[in-house]
């Protein structure tokens, strides 16, 4: 093991005094990082971070306005208008009031996705146990009318429920000879109330799913482009730099230095180590400082430092492995660059590298996850965009390691050691210098 270190440690020195090669492993990458974060950001301007919502409130009551403010706690993708329009204008309004006639104009150009309309007199309907039609035009697109309407539901449930349960009680009292009138069934209200907030006996827990996930990553790339390109463009990259060993075994094979190892005070396992920890070290290397240089540019990793490197060193692993699996299959220089090319050019777009994979239909992403590049995006992605866990990360972690085991396992048992094709040593021993005098 001490022999392997120290021939990875030569072929680090020996690769590092090239100045290009700095600039083809940090220089050029940071480049594209910035241009494609700044790309992404303004692109990003043009996808919509909100649903509209138009609501109507012709009662005006503290019911009502309770009802609005329930709509808008329901799911934070919908804007309530004119409710929560801001400074900036977010609701389209151009300081118009809004009204019946204007609400079904926005509808039917899909300025807004859905309009509500809560009728005169819902609070003393409510008070007085009658029924109340509260009514939804939804717009002609899919998933937001659908976010609205569940939304409504709710904050329907949550406002007359407790009034149902109120009326109910003082009904029951009143079957069995309970005297009770006004004062009653205040008191019951307020009960009701109180046991119907929180805490509830039954908890919702809020998963993100492919439908809003959209949204979301929208709304984050609006503020900071550098939160999509950091991450797919530092994979892009590690991977380009460390399949550049594919080219360089084929190229000892076929001059034969694998299989003059056996006369050195070196084995080839040491040797073949040894060249895997330098390609490792230099890889990883780069994954830190482009994440690092991704922190400048105000990426957060959800303030989870391990994680972030847990996922490294796993990635690199992983795509190291399939460097010397893919220099299994070639016999000469030209057949390994050949191949390590298409393997960049298919798995990194493949795994989400050049567009999110939260873009792609489903069976897309699902062939996709063939790539290591999208579970490290995974895993990234998780930490940048959602405040994401080492616990978050550990299911992509883990089958980057199965990636990493059975490539390793695949590139060692199939190794061949002898110079092929071209690099038959008989062509190449006198190349070298071997002559006779005879």
């Amino acid at each position: 093991m001490h022999k392997a270190w120290i021939i990875g440690r030569h072929h680090l020195q020996m690769t590092l005094q090239n100045r290009q090669y700095w600039l083809l492993l940090l220089g050029l990458p940071a480049l594209v990082i910035y241009l494609v974060g700044l790309g992404t950001q303004g692109i990003a301007r043009t996808y919509p971070t909100h649903f509209l919502i138009d609501v109507l409130d012709q009662d005006s009551s503290p019911a009502s306005r309770s009802l609005v403010a329930r709509l808008a706690e329901a799911n934070e993708t919908l804007l309530i208008c004119p409710r929560y329009n801001d400074s900036s204008d977010s609701c389209q309004l151009a300081g118009a009031s809004l009204d019946a006639e204007l609400a079904r104009e926005r509808l039917a150009t899909e300025v807004t996705f859905a309009t509500i309309t809560v009728p005169a007199q819902f609070g003393s309907a409510l008070e007085a146990g009658e029924e109340v039609e509260v009514l939804f035009e939804p717009a002609a697109a899919l998933a937001a009318p659908g976010i609205a309407f569940l939304a409504l539901q709710n904050g329907v449930t949550e406002i007359g429920g407790p009034i149902v349960a109120a009326r109910l009680s003082s009904e029951a009292a009143e079957s069995i000879g309970v005297e009770t009138g006004p004062g009653f069934y205040a008191a019951r209200q307020a009960d009701v109330a109180e046991a119907w907030g929180p805490p509830l006996p039954v908890e919702v827990f809020v998963e993100v799913t492919h439908t809003n996930q959209g949204q979301i990553l929208g709304a984050q790339l609006l503020e900071n482009g550098f939160k999509l390109s950091t991450p797919s463009m530092t994979a892009m990259f590690v991977m380009i730099s460390i399949l550049g060993m594919t080219q360089s075994l084929a190229e000892e094979r076929m001059l034969g230095v694998l299989r003059r190892m056996g006369m050195m005070p070196v084995s080839r396992a040491q040797f073949l180590g040894g060249k895997l920890i330098a390609t490792y070290a230099m890889g990883l290397v780069q994954f830190v400082v482009l994440l690092t240089i991704g922190r400048w540019l105000g990426v957060a990793f959800g303030g989870a430092v391990a994680a972030t490197l847990v996922v490294g060193v796993a990635y690199v692993l992983a795509v190291t492995a399939l460097a010397l699996a893919l220099a299994t299959l070639a016999r000469t220089p030209g057949q390994a660059s050949a191949i390590s090319t298409f393997a960049c050019a298919t798995l990194v777009p493949l795994g989400g590298g050049w567009w999110p994979l939260v873009l792609v239909p489903t069976w897309l992403r699902h062939v996709g996850h063939v790539s290591p590049v999208a579970w490290c995006l995974d895993a990234l992605n998780d930490l940048v965009f959602y405040g994401g866990t080492l616990a978050d990360i550990l299911s992509p972690v883990g089958v980057l390691l199965l990636f990493a085991v059975g490539l390793f396992t695949f590139g060692i048992l199939n190794l061949d050691y002898q110079p092929t094709g071209d690099g038959d040593g008989s062509r190449i021993l006198p190349l070298i210098g071997i002559h006779s005098d005879g």
